[in-house]
C-alpha cells in the first residue's frame, strides 16, 4: 500500500510553530505550478476552537517544493470565530504575477480577496454568504445534526469570451441554492459595496431537500461539479443550461466510497479529471469511525467519462435553450 507523506516535510508540521503549518483546510494549484495552501491557524475546531496562529496563505513551488510566498490575513479581516476553509486561485493568460485568490470564511460569512501583485487583501460581505435556516438540518446514516455553515463551495468559470471576465460560483454549505458574481466586482476593493446587485441567485434550488453541498469546481467547458454531502454523491450542471433541477445530473453516487464527499477539485490537465475526497466526517464528529473500515478515500475520474450520458454533457445532442445567461431573478434570500 502506498504511503502518504507530509508536505513538504515533517519540519513544517510542528505544533505551535506559526512559521510552519498549523491547520490546513484546503489547497489550490494554479497554472504557474504553484501550490496555494490555506492554513486557518485554528485548532480544536470541534470544541473550544482556539486561534493558535494567524490565518495565512502559504505558497510553494511544486517544481522544488520550496516556499515562495506567505501572506498572513490581517486581524481586521479575520473577526473572532472566523474559520477559513476554502480557496480558489485565479490566473489568466499566463500572467502569474497578477494572480488573485478567493478565500471563504465559513463561520463569519465572508470572502477574502487577495491580490498577489499588490500583496494585500480585503474582505467582502454579502447576504448570500449566509446559511439558509431551512437547510441547516442534516441527516446522514441515521445521524441527525444541525450546521449553520455559510459560504463554502467556490468555483471559477472559464474566461467569458464576450466580457473577458470570469464568474465565481459559490454556495453556503447549509443551503440548497447556488449563487454567482463577476470576479471584476470582487477584484475591486469597493466593488461589492458599489454593485451589490451583481451578486445573483441562480434559477431554483438544486434540490428541495438534502441538497447541501460542500466543495465544487468547474471544468474549462463550463460544467460545474459539486459534492452532495447528504446524498453520498457528486452532482453536475452544464452552465450553458438553466439552473433548474431537470438540468442537474449525478456523475456518481455510492454510500460506501462517497460517504460524506468533503472536497472536490477539477485539475487543469489537457484531459481534465475530477478529484473527490470523502472522509465520513459526520461519523467522526457525532459517532465513531470503524478502524477496520476504509474511512478516507481519494477518488478520480476523467471529466468526459463522468458526464457521458448525463444531462451535463456539453456534447449532448440536445441543444440547450437560449436563456438569460444566469436565468436568475434579482433577489436576495
Amino acid at each position: 500500500m502506498e504511503r502518504a507523506d507530509p508536505y513538504p516535510n515533517w519540519n513544517w508540521h510542528v505544533e505551535g510553530n506559526c512559521n510552519g503549518l498549523t491547520s490546513v483546510f484546503r489547497i489550490s494549484i494554479d497554472p504557474c505550478g504553484r501550490l496555494w495552501v490555506l492554513d486557518s491557524g485554528v485548532i480544536d475546531v470541534l470544541n473550544s476552537t482556539r486561534q493558535l496562529c494567524p490565518p495565512q496563505i502559504v505558497v510553494f513551488d511544486l517544481r522544488t517544493d520550496k516556499l515562495i510566498w506567505r501572506y498572513r490575513i490581517p486581524k481586521d479581516q479575520a473577526p473572532e470565530g472566523a474559520l477559513f476553509t476554502n480557496i480558489a486561485t485565479d490566473v489568466r493568460n499566463g500572467k502569474c504575477d497578477e494572480a488573485y485568490a478567493y478565500i471563504v470564511d465559513v463561520l463569519r460569512y465572508g470572502l477574502i480577496v487577495y491580490n498577489w501583485k499588490e500583496d494585500r487583501s480585503w474582505r467582502v460581505s454579502h447576504s448570500f454568504f449566509f446559511p439558509d435556516p431551512m437547510a441547516c438540518r442534516y441527516n446522514l446514516d441515521n445521524i441527525t445534526f444541525r450546521w449553520t455553515d455559510g459560504i463554502f463551495g467556490v468555483a471559477l468559470s472559464p474566461v467569458d469570451t464576450v466580457t473577458g471576465d470570469r464568474y465565481l460560483y459559490f454556495h453556503p454549505m447549509s443551503s440548497h441554492r447556488e449563487f454567482v458574481v463577476p470576479t471584476s466586482v470582487l477584484r475591486s476593493e469597493t466593488g461589492a459595496d458599489d454593485h451589490p446587485d451583481e451578486f445573483k441567485v441562480l434559477g431554483e434550488p438544486r434540490a428541495l431537500a438534502n441538497g447541501q453541498s460542500s466543495a465544487s469546481g468547474m471544468d474549462r467547458r463550463g460544467v460545474l461539479f459539486y459534492n452532495l454531502v447528504s446524498q453520498d454523491a457528486v452532482g453536475c450542471w452544464n452552465s450553458r443550461r438553466p439552473f433548474k433541477r431537470q438540468y442537474h445530473g449525478k456523475v456518481d453516487e455510492n454510500k460506501e466510497t462517497l460517504n460524506f464527499p468533503n472536497d472536490l477539485k477539477v485539475d487543469q490537465e489537457k484531459r481534465q479529471s475530477v478529484w473527490v475526497l470523502s472522509n465520513k466526517l459526520h461519523k467522526y464528529i457525532y459517532a465513531a469511525l470503524n478502524t477496520e473500515d476504509v474511512n478516507f478515500r481519494v477518488l478520480t475520474g476523467r471529466v468526459e467519462d463522468l458526464v457521458r450520458d448525463t444531462i451535463c454533457d456539453p456534447d449532448s445532442d440536445v441543444e440547450p435553450p437560449v436563456v438569460d445567461r444566469f436565468d436568475c431573478p434579482n433577489q436576495e434570500l
